[in-house]
């Protein structure tokens, strides 16, 4: 990695936590049949991926808070991201907190990119607005790096995380039933100090139909590594496959620029000006690095 994206890397460590914690009703029965008050909601787990071999992530539980006071469609909660200590603790008869059904288990981060996602749970919440959803993990977490095997240990035994979430982030597929994906940010996710590596949860939830998606191919093979689509307010990742495809998602509708570490001795590469629309596809097509 060269030396001048360190600072770099250091200041997306710091960027803030978003969580999010779900609240629904248990059902083994995930069809069509929606049940009179209810919504179904499909949650689905995506990667942000970083300049690592490998990273296991154990993810035992979800669960979802829901104000059902507060319709679907209304949204005039706050946008403070992480986890609100002092408002998940008033006891409002309207807020319920409950779990969904999933498999829990030991999920390969890196193998969720470039448009690859799992679901991760799916059942029926009661009608009311979805605010929030709690991750909990275990303990058997590792990471890869250069060719070796680390534990990835939870920064300061937190094993909650917590993200907010709003109407932008649930995709509507039919009359009650919904979906939303989890973007796991491995490169603000995982830190290393005192000769270990820490894993402090950084998960970015987006709907489809509200944001865009960048894709292309870049040759020739084994002349790049990261790449990178940015803009003054968001960064996200890509790490393509080894053919070169590489799809970045969840970006946020705006202008964008994309750069490409060259590697082995081919130059760096940045393409500007690439605008990004809701629920649209930008091809880029291949893109050719030089030596």
């Amino acid at each position: 990695m060269k030396t001048w994206k360190r600072p770099f890397l250091l200041l997306a460590l710091l960027a803030a936590t978003t969580v999010i914690f779900i609240a629904c009703q248990k059902d083994n029965s995930y069809n069509n049949n929606i049940p009179a008050g209810q919504n179904k909601l499909s949650v689905y787990l995506t990667d942000g991926p970083y300049d690592f071999q490998q990273v296991l992530v154990d993810i035992r539980s979800i669960a979802v808070k829901i104000d059902t006071c507060q319709g679907f469609g209304d949204d005039d909660d706050d946008h403070h991201p992480g986890c609100d200590d002092h408002h998940d603790s008033v006891d409002r008869h309207c807020e319920i907190w409950d779990t969904l059904d999933i498999n829990p288990g030991v999920y390969d981060l890196l193998s969720l990119r470039n448009g690859v996602d799992t679901l991760l749970a799916s059942g029926f919440v009661l009608n009311g607005k979805i605010e929030r959803i709690k991750l909990v993990l275990g303990d058997n977490n590792s990471i890869m790096v250069d060719s070796v095997v680390h534990p990835l240990h939870l920064f300061n035994n937190w094993n909650s995380v917590y993200i907010n979430i709003h109407r932008e982030h649930l995709d509507s597929l039919s009359s009650n039933n919904f979906q939303l994906y989890l973007d796991f940010d491995l490169a603000r996710s995982i830190l290393y100090f005192n000769g270990n590596y820490w894993l402090k949860p950084v998960l970015k939830p987006f709907g489809r139909h509200s944001s865009g998606e960048i894709e292309g191919k870049v040759r020739p093979v084994h002349s790049y590594g990261t790449i990178y689509a940015f803009n003054d307010t968001d960064t996200s990742y890509a790490m393509p496959y080894s053919q070169g495809e590489f799809k970045i998602r969840g970006l946020q509708e705006g202008t964008y620029s994309l750069f490409i570490d060259g590697i082995n001795g081919y130059r760096d590469t940045t393409i500007t000006d690439i605008m990004v629309r809701r629920n649209r596809e930008v091809k880029l097509g291949t893109i050719q690095l030089t030596q």
